[in-house]
């Protein structure tokens, strides 16, 4: 028996797919949402993704954030709750059928507001540190949420503008009813272990060329330095350090890229003293030497 996604998938292409003649990424004016099309199999940059939901709408990817990697097929919705070194690779696309999807940032806020209108909501997870990354099908509901945004790219600057958030918390509201929740509400919750990572992580965002302790960043948010460890690398699956430098790495890639600088100004500049080490590191991060340009 068909599923509801397969017997309406062509109701989202026909939406999607007149506006995206070309193969890449495109803004729209629905405030945090992305459409996305690829006519061929090709890896992406290494980048830092923001809190992200995937709904892969034709085609299949391999999504790696920290040191996770998930697959994904169409039909799925793919969670990424924290800001994260990511890169993902385009398994199965070509002209005649390209890989689609629809990345939505999440917008915390708005989950929150949808946790607090919901009665009986079992906050039992927040005591706990859930993995960044969740997978599921995408059910009837939620196909139909997906839709109906996709429809809505068609309309008025001012339907979408009133209709988007709506859909939006519609489709927050589903999720928290699939096994997504117990990621979901973790992050969204402000009392919560993976909200306190958050804030680290943020620390971290904007503090990332400076030299920090252990105890510092445990002590930002009243854990012990073990139980902090253990925390952070059950969120973003890598230890403070190897975030540090993967935010290190991003930056210099950066700057290298954009601002014409040397190798050795950009290894500077984010907090390396150790040319050799720097290219070593950066060379493990994007398979090619800091003189190297990435595609």
């Amino acid at each position: 028996m068909e599923n509801y996604f397969e017997a309406n998938k062509h109701r989202l292409l026909e939406a999607l797919l007149p506006l995206m003649p070309e193969s890449k990424s495109y803004n729209t004016n629905i405030d945090g949402l992305l459409i996305v099309k690829r006519d061929n199999p090709v890896q992406s940059e290494v980048c830092l993704q923001q809190p992200i939901l995937i709904f892969s709408v034709q085609g299949e990817k391999r999504y790696a954030a920290g040191s996770e990697i998930i697959d994904y097929k169409q039909g799925q919705i793919v969670f990424q709750g924290a800001p994260m070194p990511c890169s993902s690779y385009v398994l199965k696309a070509n002209k005649e059928t390209p890989y689609v999807a629809m990345v939505l940032t999440v917008n915390m806020q708005l989950m929150t507001e949808v946790i607090h209108l919901l009665d009986n909501v079992d906050t039992s997870a927040i005591t706990q540190s859930y993995s960044s990354l969740g997978r599921i099908d995408a059910g009837r509901e939620l196909v139909e949420c997906f839709i109906r945004l996709a429809n809505l790219l068609s309309m008025s600057d001012n339907d979408m503008k009133v209709l988007s958030p709506l859909i939006i918390k519609e489709i927050y509201y589903f999720l928290l009813k699939t096994d997504l929740k117990e990621k979901l509400i973790p992050f969204a919750i402000t009392s919560s272990q993976n909200n306190k990572i958050l804030k680290t992580i943020n620390y971290l965002k904007e503090n990332y060329y400076k030299r920090f302790s252990i105890n510092d960043l445990a002590e930002m948010v009243n854990m012990s330095p073990a139980t902090f460890h253990r925390h952070f690398k059950m969120v973003t699956t890598l230890s403070p350090i190897q975030y540090q430098k993967s935010l290190r790495l991003l930056e210099a890639s950066r700057i290298i890229q954009y601002e014409n600088a040397t190798v050795s100004e950009a290894a500077f500049k984010v907090g390396y003293e150790s040319i050799s080490q720097f290219t070593r590191e950066y060379k493990r991060m994007f398979n090619v030497t800091p003189k190297s340009k990435i595609l």
